[in-house]
Formats: structure tokens, sequence, C-alpha cells
């Protein structure tokens, strides 16, 4: 037998063990979105899978959650660096900023969950510290610029615009309203000091990006 005959089968168990790992953070994240108490018990009978296999890849809860908390930020990361911003005018990158982060919305309604019940607030700042990192570096071009206003200190001001959003996906959650992600925006732009009617363009604009956002319908 060739080595690379012997290999195949590692090659092959391997990535059914990865096959095996994502479908398991699917189907948590849809879980433990709406449960955010159920057990892994619970778990193994919604993935389809034994107990052993969900304990082959997550031998606690704990590790389950880091799991789907790292991997929802990493895709909110990854959703926000499929377009270059930095010469977008700052309020019409921001738009495209926020719609980007409502059209990751279930990774940003799980991170709310998992806080509400395993993560906490602290954590929730470290997971979404590098997408604060790069709202700071938006809000801080659009200053420069003379595009947002300035009246509070940019790390308050960032602290505030997260809270917000977060406000807004929850009332999403509690079926309060219903949101394509233009009104977040708009609400985003112009607690960022930007005009009304200037944040209603800045978004016309972000919306005709490519990119998902591309077909994000106008403002009802």
């Amino acid at each position: 037998m060739t080595s690379e005959t012997a290999s195949a089968p590692v090659a092959r168990r391997r990535r059914d063990a990865e096959e095996n790992r994502d479908r398991i953070l699917r189907v948590a994240r849809t879980l433990l979105s709406t449960e955010p108490n159920a057990s892994m018990d619970d778990l193994a009978q919604a993935a389809g899978v034994v107990r052993r296999t969900v304990y082959a890849h997550f031998p606690n809860r704990d590790a389950l959650i880091a799991g789907l908390a790292d991997k929802a930020a990493a895709d909110m990361l990854a959703a926000l660096g499929e377009l270059d911003r930095s010469a977008l005018d700052p309020a019409v990158a921001l738009a495209d900023f926020t719609l980007t982060l409502w059209l990751a919305g279930d990774e940003y309604r799980l991170l709310i969950a998992l806080a509400e019940s395993e993560v906490g607030a602290a954590g929730l700042r470290d997971l979404l510290a590098p997408i604060s990192a790069q709202a700071l570096a938006l809000l801080q071009r659009g200053r420069e610029q003379g595009r947002f206003a300035a009246h509070l200190p940019l790390p308050v001001l960032g602290a505030a615009l997260q809270a917000m959003t977060l406000a807004l996906l929850q009332a999403v959650n509690d079926d309060l309203w219903v949101d394509d992600g233009a009104q977040a925006a708009t609400a985003i732009l112009i607690a960022s000091g930007l005009p009304a009617a200037e944040a209603d363009a800045a978004i016309r604009q972000a919306q005709l990006l490519p990119g998902p956002r591309c077909h994000a319908p106008d403002k009802g």
C-alpha cells in the first residue's frame, strides 16, 4: 500500500469530522438562538447524531459555547471583510458597515442570546472587539473629514453606537419591529452626527455597492 493510498482514509475521516463539527455548530446556532438553555442531549437530537459525536468535538457545554461564539464573530468579520471601504465617503462606508452587520444579524442575535446566558457582557465585548475597532476607524475618518460630529469622545460614541445596534437587533428578537437594515443604518448615521437627508442619501449609495447589501430594499 502506497503512502497516498494509506493517507486517503485519514483525509476522508478528517473531512467527515470537520463536516460533523460544522453541522453541529449550525444546528447549535439555530437551537440556542431560540432556546439558550438547551442541553447537549437536545443538541445531539436536533443534529441527528449520537451524544458521543457531539462530545467528541465539544467535551462540555462551555467548549460548545466558546466554539459557537467564536464562529459567529468570525462569520461577522468575514462578512465585513468582503468590501474595501477605505475609498468610500465615510457616511457611505458607515452605512454599508451597518447594513452588512444587519444582514449578518443571525450571528449578532446568537451572540446576544449567548451573552445573556453564557458568555456575559464582558465576553460579548471581547468577541466584538475586532468589529468595534473597525467601527472606530470609520468614525475617526469621518470626523477627520468633517462628516461626523465630535460631541462625544470617540470611544464613548463607538460604545454607544454598538449598544444601539444591539438594542435594535434585540427589538427584532422581541418582535417589536421589522427592518431590512435601512432604518437601523439611519439611526446609526444620525447618532454619529449626520443630518437625516444626508443619512438617507448615504444609505441609498451603500445599497448600490456590490455584495449582499445591494439587494436590500429601500426603506418603507
